[in-house]
């Protein structure tokens, strides 16, 4: 699996277990995405398994696998200003 250029992660818990991760990533040069794996199984894309711990390959795994969100701008309100500024 090639690494991603992920540019920012959201990570959510719910009674301290890992519940949600969404990813921004940079698939090429201004072309942005936001995708998301969480507990409830969907099929055809990943999800999180219970116990799992947040990591860098866990990451990977969510911009590779994970379903793609429309909500972008909404999740990661300020994502165009960091990436104006690299």
């Amino acid at each position: 699996m090639s690494a991603y250029n992920i540019l920012e992660a959201r990570i959510e818990f719910k009674n301290k277990h890992l519940e949600r991760i969404t990813v921004l990533v940079e698939i090429s040069k201004g072309d942005v995405r936001a995708y998301f794996a969480t507990t409830e199984p969907r099929p055809g894309y990943m999800h999180i398994q219970p116990g799992s711990m947040v990591s860098n390959e866990l990451l990977q795994k969510v911009a590779g696998y994970g379903s793609k969100t429309l909500d972008r701008d909404k999740i990661f309100p300020k994502w165009k200003s960091k990436l104006a500024g690299k």
